[in-house]
């Protein structure tokens, strides 16, 4: 199994007083390597923090996250940072582009701190540029192109590294119907050549691009859907009816 999720729990206390919240509940799933899954729930639902504790940004008060047989919610603090920066790929809604640096340069940042060689980064960002339609855009500043462009600039960046698993969190949130569209089947793309995704959503829309979409309700997993041969626009009918279960606490 390449990601394992076993039995989380994440209980948030606050500093001064007794009170907790628990944020998740024995939370349990796997993931094969070259999945493309979703996780939907409204807000406060606990996806979030789900995946803040798969990209090791949180610990989990119990249970454990088994990526490629290490638990990663054992590694030490001062390994964390490197263990993201090889294992692990972030496209997030907001982008987190520099817009002092280059678009080559913000897509080198990651390798520029494993200390990779420049023909070494050169080489790599030619691999993926075209598949990414953003070779004309290289020499240009962040605040010189698109969120669409900005949003594939950010899926290079992650790309960059050669990740285990990409993590995205909302990452059509900012975009337009055909920029998010556009994104989405980027996504399906570089997981048709094996990519692992997990990516966080509440658009039914995003969701129906996925293999998997799990389903979270106060902190458990309420329910899950294969897409398996249905179409995009069928599946995403499927996941609206779940989505209106969930929220209406059938």
């Amino acid at each position: 199994m390449f990601l394992e999720i076993n039995h989380l729990e994440k209980i948030f206390r606050t500093r001064f007083s007794k009170e907790e919240t628990r944020a998740l509940q024995d939370v349990d799933f796997n993931v094969e390597e070259g999945e493309f899954i979703a996780i939907m729930g409204e807000s406060g639902s606990g996806k979030t923090t789900l995946l803040n504790i798969i990209a090791t940004l949180e610990k989990p008060t119990k249970g454990s996250v088994i990526l490629d047989q290490q638990d990663i919610t054992k590694i030490k603090e001062s390994k964390l940072a490197d263990y993201r920066l090889k294992n692990l790929g972030f496209v997030f809604q907001d982008f987190n582009l520099l817009d002092t640096l280059s678009v080559r340069d913000n897509i080198f940042l990651p390798l520029v701190l494993a200390r990779k060689s420049y023909n070494e980064m050169e080489s790599r960002l030619q691999q993926i540029a075209p598949k990414l339609r953003i070779q004309d855009l290289l020499d240009k500043r962040p605040f010189e192109i698109s969120g669409g462009q900005k949003q594939r600039v950010a899926i290079a960046r992650s790309l960059i590294t050669r990740p285990a698993l990409i993590l995205a969190d909302e990452p059509t949130a900012a975009l337009d119907y055909k920029n998010s569209e556009d994104l989405l089947n980027l996504f399906e793309a570089i997981n048709q050549d094996g990519q692992t995704i997990l990516m966080v959503t509440h658009s039914a829309n995003a969701a129906s691009h996925a293999k998997r979409v799990l389903f979270i309700k106060d902190g458990r997993i309420f329910h899950q859907l294969y897409k398996a041969n249905k179409s995009n626009q069928e599946f995403s009918k499927e996941i609206s009816l779940s989505m209106t279960a969930l929220l209406g606490g059938e």
